[in-house]
């Protein structure tokens, strides 16, 4: 690597692996058994997200060549909308976060339930996956370095089961079984496959990586473009590859009920004791997972916003890390949230929290292309033209998937953010009487 001031930076290379390994992660482990609700016909779900993914991605490549220096989505929109946007969209993304920690966590219950099937099923899946949380949490809270060798030691360990499948998974595949779990809904094509669309993004979030960290990079304008599109066709293949095979060797029917998909899968393929040792690579990885991601919810920008709020005052950070108080605050939202989607199938419970997660990014990444709209205002008419027409694409797509989801989810969505909104005005106080302390305090000095 070269070094510019000092700093080294990273390539195009090791930034699309950044990207492809933050989407290959441990949520595609129920993914599958999610999917099994719907039938095969998910795999042209599958195209149309990566359709959708892939203009997202290119929306937001441009945004780093408007801002190559920009430090996300988050803000790109606060440049363009101002600090009331980039605190709503910004709560709103980190709640995505630790809503999205909660799917995470029902992938480690749901491959330890492999091994003591009482864990598949309420309440003891919903005690065991608020007991992952707090452990997580509590590992957090001794130290950022701990959970993040654990991460990395649990990360190609975790690969193993998704890369066995999405290989080996085809030698075993059964055309007769696809077919006859093409369509399990009973619902008009029209009405089934958006369905699985919803589920299936949930595989994508994390292609906003290359924006986050676009100061790092050589040439953020040529990297990021090529990190992006580049992870997302890794992750793409991987994951249309695995959940394609593994539909063609387990019928719908038991995919839905299965509570370690890629485990199953594995059976025929290696045997029943071999079948175990794939299910604890899952269970690792899913649990390295937990706790980086935890890590992350706690360092996203409205984790501590929120937090000063109810305390009237920003948590000290410890050592340059989170807060105790902040990762408290988290661990307690994700056991709320933990025990408030408690379903009788692992797989429901999945879908869920996973689509509501997924239905938050919607409404960031529509604010992110909103921003491209009015940042490119100062570009050439021929680059704003493309560049609008890229962003208008993707809101229109951001606002199909929302409005596909199932209405419950879409309206508990709809309701944080209206709630967001609510806790902005009286931050907004208090910032300003902050402020106003501050002005006074420097006259009468």
């Amino acid at each position: 690597m070269t070094s510019v001031v000092g700093t080294k930076k990273l390539g195009a290379f090791l930034a699309t692996m950044l990207v492809a390994g933050n989407m290959i992660g441990s949520g595609v482990y129920l993914l599958p058994s999610s999917l099994g609700a719907v039938g095969s016909i998910s795999i042209l779900g599958w195209a149309v997200a990566v359709g959708g993914a892939a203009l997202l991605a290119l929306a937001f490549s441009a945004l780093t060549i408007l801002r190559p220096h920009g430090t996300g989505l988050i803000s790109h929109v606060r440049e363009a909308f101002g600090p009331g946007s980039a605190f709503i969209w910004g709560v709103l993304y980190w709640s995505a976060c630790w809503t999205g920690n909660v799917a995470i966590a029902l992938a480690v219950t749901g491959y330890v339930a492999y091994f003591l099937p009482a864990l598949a099923t309420p309440p003891g899946a919903t005690f065991f996956t608020v007991g992952v949380l707090w452990l997580f949490t509590a590992a957090n809270i001794v130290g950022p370095r701990f959970v993040a060798r654990f991460e990395g030691g649990t990360l190609l360990i975790g690969l193993a089961p998704v890369l066995l499948v999405a290989l080996g998974g085809w030698f075993y595949f059964d055309p007769a079984i696809f077919t006859a779990s093409w369509n399990v809904t009973g619902k008009p094509f029209w009405d089934a496959m958006p369905q699985s669309v919803v589920m299936v993004f949930w595989a994508f979030l994390g292609i906003e990586s290359a924006n986050i960290v676009a100061p790092l990079l050589r040439d953020p304008v040529r990297d990021v473009p090529r990190a992006t599109l580049g992870g997302l066709a890794i992750a793409a293949v991987v994951y249309m590859s695995a959940c394609a095979a593994i539909m063609g060797i387990i019928p719908a029917a038991d995919l839905a009920a299965s509570s370690a998909p890629f485990a199953d899968a594995a059976r025929p393929l290696v045997g029943a004791s071999l079948a175990a040792i794939v299910a604890l690579c899952a269970m690792l990885k899913a649990s390295g997972t937990v706790g980086g991601w935890i890590l992350v919810s706690a360092e996203t920008w409205g984790a501590d916003e929120v937090l000063g709020l109810l305390l009237r005052r920003a948590p000290k950070r410890r050592n340059g890390g989170p807060s105790v108080a902040n990762l408290l605050f988290n661990g307690a939202l994700m056991s709320v949230a933990a025990v408030a989607t408690a379903s009788p199938n692992l797989a429901r419970q999945f879908t869920v929290v996973a689509d509501i997660s997924v239905i938050l990014c919607m409404f960031l990444y529509a604010a992110a292309c909103a921003a491209l709209i009015r940042l490119s205002a100062e570009r050439p008419p021929r680059w704003r033209l493309v560049a609008r027409g890229l962003a208008v694409g993707s809101i229109l797509f951001c606002a199909w998937v929302a409005s596909v989801s199932e209405l419950p989810l879409l309206l508990w969505s709809m309701a944080a953010i209206g709630g967001v909104i609510l806790c902005y005005l009286p931050l907004a106080w208090w910032r300003r009487r902050v402020i106003d302390r501050g002005e006074a305090a420097s006259l009468g000095s």
